[in-house]
């Protein structure tokens, strides 16, 4: 396999970009759920969902935020080109995203690492995900952005993590296996 094709994922979006409505795939009535309205004047900057056959520290699967031009919809399936990863705490919890550009848009054909995504969108972003919760009074820390080698490490540990833990994926509360993988990733 070559670079380029290690670099493209699929994604199922869960939040257009534009949107203040934070939609969640709901995994027991397998539908597309409104969890929230965003609490703030905030917007999604980009596609927003999971990259499926993944598991995160967070007990969700692998999150991901792509570029995009025009927005799609909840539950449109894209292949994104993975560049970084954005390395995040959320509620004390590792929840790093995986960030990429729609790898059929023909504006980002030139996208290829993170140095060709302009600093002002990656600071966007970064301001977005340090914002998003503010009202709701929960702390966000960004750890900063990591390379396409750090992205492809974490998609790859996700992976694995998804296929080890199947059953206590369907077995366990979610706060029991979240406690599981992130009491695994410090041993």
């Amino acid at each position: 396999m070559t670079q380029n094709e290690n670099q493209i994922v699929q994604m199922v979006v869960e939040i257009p970009k534009g949107s203040s409505n934070k939609y969640e795939f709901d995994w027991k009535t397998k539908t597309m759920i409104l969890d929230r309205v965003l609490y703030g004047a905030n917007f999604y900057p980009g596609e927003y969902g999971y990259i499926p056959n993944t598991l995160d520290y967070d007990g969700d699967p692998l999150d991901i935020i792509s570029l995009i031009t025009y927005p799609t919809f909840p539950g449109c399936l894209i292949d994104i080109r993975i560049l970084g990863t954005i390395k995040m705490i959320d509620g004390g919890e590792i929840d790093s995203k995986i960030f990429g550009v729609v790898a059929n848009d023909p504006r980002f054909n030139d996208f290829k690492t993170l140095a060709d995504v302009p600093s002002h969108l990656k600071a966007e972003i970064t301001n977005f995900f340090l914002q998003y919760k503010a009202l709701q009074k929960k702390e966000v820390v960004i750890k900063g952005w990591g390379d396409l080698e750090a992205a492809l490490i974490e998609l790859k540990t996700c992976q694995t993590m998804f296929n080890k833990y199947q059953t206590e994926m369907l077995t366990l509360p979610k706060t029991a296996l979240v406690k599981l993988l992130n009491q695994n990733h410090k041993n």
